[in-house]
C-alpha cells in the first residue's frame, strides 16, 4: 500500500506544502485535535507541528485532570498525550477513559508521548494500547512519520469501524476477513474485531472458538484470554473464567479490565476476599484509578474490612480532590467507615483528626443539597455516640433539627426521628 503523503516540516510555509495537505485530506482542518502535555516548550511544539500538518481546531490541555474533561465532553479526531503528567492523572489513564468513552468509535488517533523508556518494554501488553507512541527526545520528521502511519492504518479500517459504529456485526466479521486477507500485518486486529463481534452478536461458544484457535498459534496473546473469560462468563463457567482471567493478568499484568473482571467472578462466587485482592492487585498497578478505589472501598465496607474500606476511601477522596468524580458518597463512605473503626478500639485520636477533615470536606461540597446535609449530622451524631460522647451528640441533633425546619437538611421520618431521640436519651 503506498503511504499516505505527509508535507516535510520543514516546508510548511510554501505553497507546495500547502497543496501536499489538500491532497492528503480535504476535511482535515475540520479534525479536532487535543494536546495533553504538562510542558510549555513541548506543547508549542506539538502545536506548531500539527498547525503544519493543516489542523485547526487544536485544544491544548496541561493537566489530565482538566483533559479527562475534554475527552468526556468533545469528541477528538487526536489525541496527544503525556504519558507522565505530574498530576493524579497520566497518560495511560486518559487513554482509558478514550477508549471507553469512545467505545465503538476506534477512528480516533492517540499517540503517546512520553521520556519514559520503560514505556517501551509494557506497551505491547498493554490492555488500552496507544496507536502509536514516541519517547522524548524525538525529531519533528519522526512525528510527522509515526502519524502518517497510523493516519494510512485507520483508513484501511475506516469501513470496517463505521460498521462497528452501526452496530452491524455482521459487516465487521466480513470486513475483517477482508482485510487479513489482503493485508497480513493487520491480522491481529483482524481476529480481535471477528471475536468482539461475536461476542457483541451473542454468538458466545463460537467467539469462545474463535479465541481459542487463535491462542492455540499465538498463546501469549492476553487479549485472547480475556476473550474466552468474557465468553465462559456469559456461558455461567465462572470457574473457568477465573482460570482464564488468571492466564491473562499472568500475561500481562497492565491488563486492568481483566482484574475487574475477576473482581466480578468472585463477587458471583461470593468470594469477597478474593475479590478485594484482585482489586488491591490492579490498584498496585494503576494506582491512581478513582472507580476502582471506590469499588474497593465499596466491597470492604460490604465485608466489614473498616480498615481497608478508610484506606480505600481516603485514596479515592485524594484522587477525586476538585474534579468531577468528587462525590457526597465518598465522604459519607470515608465517615462511615472511621467510625466503625472507633468502635472496634482503633486510635481514637488519629481517626477524630480524619473525621473532622473529611466531614468538613462533605459540609462544603454539600451545603446546597439537602440529603448531603443530612447525612453529614447524621454520621456525627453516630460518632459521638459510638466516643459516648452523649452530650456532643445532642448539640449536633439540635443543630440538625433547625436546619431541617428550615429546609435546608433533608427531613427524616417519624419514625427514624423517634430512633435517633430515645438513642440520645430525648425521648
Amino acid at each position: 500500500m503506498v503511504d499516505v503523503d505527509i508535507p516535510a516540516f520543514k516546508a510548511v510555509d510554501s505553497q507546495d506544502s500547502g497543496k501536499k495537505k489538500a491532497q492528503v485530506d480535504k476535511n482535515i482542518s475540520k479534525k479536532r485535535v487535543l494536546i495533553i502535555e504538562d510542558l510549555g516548550e513541548m506543547r508549542l511544539m506539538l502545536k506548531s507541528l500539527m498547525t503544519s500538518l493543516g489542523y485547526q481546531k487544536i485544544d491544548i490541555e496541561p493537566s489530565g485532570q482538566s483533559a479527562i474533561k475534554r475527552v468526556l465532553d468533545i469528541k477528538y479526531d487526536i489525541v496527544l498525550s503525556d504519558f507522565n503528567l505530574g498530576g493524579s492523572i497520566d497518560g495511560q489513564q486518559i487513554l482509558e477513559t478514550t477508549r471507553k468513552t469512545y467505545s465503538l468509535d476506534h477512528s480516533t488517533i492517540f499517540i503517546m508521548i512520553t521520556a519514559d523508556t520503560a514505556y517501551e518494554a509494557v506497551v505491547s501488553v498493554l490492555e488500552y494500547q496507544p496507536d502509536s507512541y514516541l519517547v522524548k527526545p524525538f525529531p519533528p520528521q519522526a512525528f510527522i512519520r509515526r502519524l502518517g502511519k497510523v493516519r494510512q492504518q485507520k483508513k484501511v479500517f475506516e469501513p470496517l469501524n463505521k460498521a462497528r459504529m452501526d452496530q452491524d456485526y455482521e459487516k465487521v466479521i466480513e470486513l475483517a476477513k477482508e482485510i487479513k486477507a489482503t493485508l497480513p500485518q493487520y491480522t491481529h486486529l483482524c481476529q480481535k474485531s471477528i471475536g468482539e463481534a461475536l461476542f457483541a452478536l451473542q454468538r458466545y461458544k463460537e467467539a469462545k472458538t474463535h479465541y481459542l484457535v487463535i491462542i492455540k498459534e499465538h498463546k501469549n496473546l492476553a487479549w485472547a484470554h480475556y476473550g474466552i473469560a468474557q465468553c465462559e462468563l456469559k456461558l455461567g463457567a465462572i470457574v473457568a473464567a477465573i482460570k482464564s482471567l488468571e492466564q491473562t493478568i499472568t500475561l500481562s499484568r497492565h491488563f486492568l479490565s481483566a482484574y475487574d473482571t475477576l473482581a466480578d467472578a468472585h463477587e458471583k462466587l461470593e468470594n469477597y476476599e478474593q475479590a478485594q485482592i484482585a482489586l488491591k492487585s490492579v490498584l498496585e498497578v494503576s494506582p491512581r484509578s478513582i472507580e476502582r478505589s471506590k469499588r474497593l472501598a465499596e466491597l470492604s465496607t460490604k465485608v466489614k474490612d473498616w480498615q481497608m474500606a478508610e484506606f480505600a476511601y481516603s485514596r479515592a477522596i485524594r484522587l477525586s480532590r476538585d474534579t468531577e468524580a468528587e462525590t457526597y458518597d465518598l465522604y459519607y463512605g470515608h465517615l462511615q467507615s472511621i467510625t466503625q473503626m472507633i468502635e472496634e478500639g482503633s486510635d481514637v485520636k488519629k481517626l477524630n483528626d480524619k473525621f473532622k477533615r473529611s466531614l468538613t470536606r462533605l459540609r462544603i461540597i454539600g451545603k446546597q443539597n439537602p440529603t448531603a446535609v443530612s447525612n453529614s449530622f447524621r454520621i456525627e451524631v453516630q460518632q459521638y455516640v459510638t466516643r459516648n460522647h452523649v452530650g456532643e451528640a445532642v448539640k449536633s441533633w439540635k443543630t440538625w433539627r433547625r436546619l431541617m425546619d428550615d429546609g435546608m437538611a433533608a427531613p427524616l421520618t417519624e419514625a427514624q426521628e423517634y430512633t435517633l431521640k430515645k438513642r440520645l436519651g430525648l425521648q
